[in-house]
């Protein structure tokens, strides 16, 4: 049966904390694109999945608290943020309507929910390295088109080095993660022994942090939708 709030068509945030995430994930991501779309799906009881796609070819994702209409939305980012600034801190229902359905212009499939084999933990301050490391080239190289392809798709970080079947994260996901401000940090440092973890499964490459998750597809030949 449908909620109320998918036969109204709104999206509902009724804490004021998620909405304060949802703000700031959103903020991120129109920071990269000021046209970005994001997507929301029914992620169980009362959450739901925040997805984008960044400019840099990875796919990000954020659980947070509260309900969309029929259990998967697209609209434009801009859009939902300034709704949400309209909304009194107050306000105990959280009402949120995504305007115009913009799921046509979604780019790509969702990947899959489970399946994912853990392959290692990385201190998350080296990610943290990584990208103030790319900002510096990238500032000294970036032309009229944007970041050079060459730093975008450069094998940042190899993992499962021990093994004949190494795993290569490129700077698309490592900024992708960090710049949606998935990494916590403060001055650029880390929490003493904080993780990002990377999983796999097939072409898919996951890496989770504390506040969200970046994908990223190696091989569209092998793609999988979502389950």
């Amino acid at each position: 049966m449908s909620s109320p709030d998918a036969a109204s068509g709104m999206i509902r945030v009724p804490d004021p904390a998620d909405r304060d995430d949802l703000r700031t994930l959103l903020r991120r991501i129109l920071r990269l694109d000021e046209a970005a779309v994001v997507r929301l799906t029914a992620a169980g009881e009362s959450r739901m999945r925040v997805w984008s796609r960044t400019p840099f070819g990875a796919l990000v994702v954020r659980v947070v608290g509260g309900s969309c209409p029929g259990g998967d939305v697209a609209c434009g980012a801009d859009h939902l943020l300034t709704e949400l600034d309209l909304l009194p801190r107050g306000d105990i229902q959280g009402l949120i309507d995504p305007g115009m359905p913009l799921l046509s212009a979604w780019q790509g499939l969702l990947p899959p929910s489970d399946g994912f084999t853990p392959v290692e933990d990385v201190p998350a301050q080296v990610l943290l390295d990584l990208t103030q490391s790319g900002r510096t080239v990238a500032q000294e190289n970036a032309g009229p088109a944007g970041l050079p392809p060459s730093l975008l798709d450069q094998e940042a970080l190899t993992v499962r080095t021990d093994t004949d079947s190494p795993l290569g994260i490129d700077m698309r996901t490592v900024f992708s993660l960090v710049m949606c401000g998935f990494v916590p940090e403060r001055a650029g440092r880390a929490p003493e022994g904080e993780p990002v973890r990377v999983s796999e499964r097939g072409a898919w490459l996951r890496i989770d942090a504390r506040y969200g998750t970046a994908y990223r597809h190696t091989d569209s030949l092998t793609l999988e939708p979502l389950k």
